[in-house]
């Protein structure tokens, strides 16, 4: 009578400390059997032996790519990410954004920003080291679904605040009324809570069907060649992660749902909102309607708005290929999938950089803010702190002028 799977997972337990699939583990005895005929023992010292197999090398396919990027290009990136979008957020939570219901998106997208590109870390680490860690593989791989599911939550959200914060600025263009009546704090809150609700229910599916398997495999091992017998046997574990084929259509939809809500509709709302601002309004004559404040967050919101279309709409040709085609990827669309990988952690990152080289404001503010953080004067880090909240260029005074636009409005308080 067969063994019963349970009972053969049971054998490899007791005999070699593992729990293996039955198939695999009927392998591996199968092959310890043919070593040990032909005279071949266990390795007297396994411990001192490889326990895990590195399956990304700089040869294999295209891995030579993501490796390459990952140990080279994605280190920098976080650090300027962290300290750029660090200092946006603080910046954002300055006195002169206060009542802009856009610098709320704009803070969350910052955000989103830094768990997106944080969520790559075990990545980083992992291909940093040449030979495999018996502590990190496991990890690694144990935990690559949940990290890819946060990566592509925090990336749709931030694509999503993108919009929103676009469609926002269309809104206060075109029809300043409803724009005064609908982008409140409050319904801003309701937004992000429902978006971030939604981008996480979309891919947990990522989690589901996504399968990380561990196969051990019987290597042999040759410590002396010029002494006969001098061979042995040790058990070596290599981890894959693969698309659990009972789950194909459901993945596939997935994808292809990804791909219109979190890119192809984005983007082209996007590429629309941003045509209608450049074509309804152009920055020369925004003095004579709008505030300071509102061209501020005007030429962020375009800045924002034209980086992710330059970055993150390349991504819609291999997403298209990744519902059609599944695991069956050539080489070029692979490569093509990892420099869309890349271009996403740059625009991760250069938001800060943009506004900086954009917006005369922008870079008063962060200049005097910087100024205020490392001063240790007490009464002089107060006054850099006053100046970062003041409009460049009358820094004696806060502004307070309205707009033609905002007086009209003025029964109602000010969301711009």
């Amino acid at each position: 009578m067969d063994p019963k799977p349970a009972e053969i997972i049971q054998m490899c337990v007791e005999q070699f400390d593992k729990v293996l699939e039955p198939y695999n583990c009927v392998q591996v005895m199968a092959t310890i059997q043919s070593l040990e005929e032909k005279g071949i023992a266990k390795c007297s010292m396994p411990s001192a032996l490889p326990e895990y197999r590195h399956i990304m090398n700089f040869t294999s396919g295209c891995d030579w790519a993501e490796l390459t990027y990952l140990q080279y290009a994605v280190p920098p990136l976080m650090v300027l990410c962290f300290f750029g979008n660090m200092l946006n957020v603080l910046i954002y939570g300055l006195p002169y954004f206060e009542g802009s219901s856009s610098v709320h998106f704009l803070r969350a997208k910052a955000i989103a920003n830094m768990v997106f590109m944080f969520s790559r870390i075990l990545e980083v680490v992992h291909a940093s080291n040449a030979q495999p860690l018996s502590y990190l593989e496991p990890l690694f791989w144990k935990s690559r679904p949940y990290f890819m599911m946060v990566s592509n939550i925090s990336g749709t959200m931030s694509t999503w605040l993108t919009l929103m914060v676009t469609m926002e600025t269309v809104m206060c263009i075109m029809t300043p009324f409803i724009f005064r009546k609908y982008c409140t704090k409050k319904m801003t809150w309701i937004v992000l809570i429902l978006s971030a609700l939604a981008a996480t229910l979309l891919h947990l599916t990522i989690v589901i069907v996504t399968d990380v398997e561990e196969f051990t495999q019987v290597k042999q091992y040759t410590h002396n060649f010029k002494k006969e017998n001098a061979a042995c046997w040790f058990l070596q574990s290599v981890f894959r992660a693969r698309n659990n084929q009972h789950y194909e259509i459901y993945r596939r939809f997935y994808a292809t749902t990804t791909m219109a809500v979190s890119i192809v509709i984005p983007t082209i709302a996007m590429l629309v909102c941003t045509l209608l601002i450049i074509k309804k309004f152009t920055f020369k004559n925004l003095g004579e309607t709008f505030s300071q404040r509102r061209k501020c967050v005007i030429r962020m919101t375009v800045a924002t708005t034209l980086t992710h279309l330059v970055f993150e709409g390349p991504a819609t040709l291999t997403h298209s290929a990744s519902a059609i085609q599944g695991d069956n990827y050539s080489y070029l669309m692979c490569l093509l999938n990892h420099g869309n990988n890349l271009a996403s952690l740059v625009n991760a990152t250069i938001p800060f950089f943009v506004f900086l080289f954009c917006n005369q404001q922008f870079r008063h503010m962060t200049v005097m803010y910087i100024k205020a953080v490392i001063q240790t004067d007490q009464v002089k880090r107060k006054s850099y702190f006053s100046q970062a909240g003041m409009r460049c260029g009358r820094m004696s005074r806060i502004e307070t002028d309205r707009s033609m636009a905002e007086t009209r409005l003025v029964s109602r308080p000010s969301n711009v």
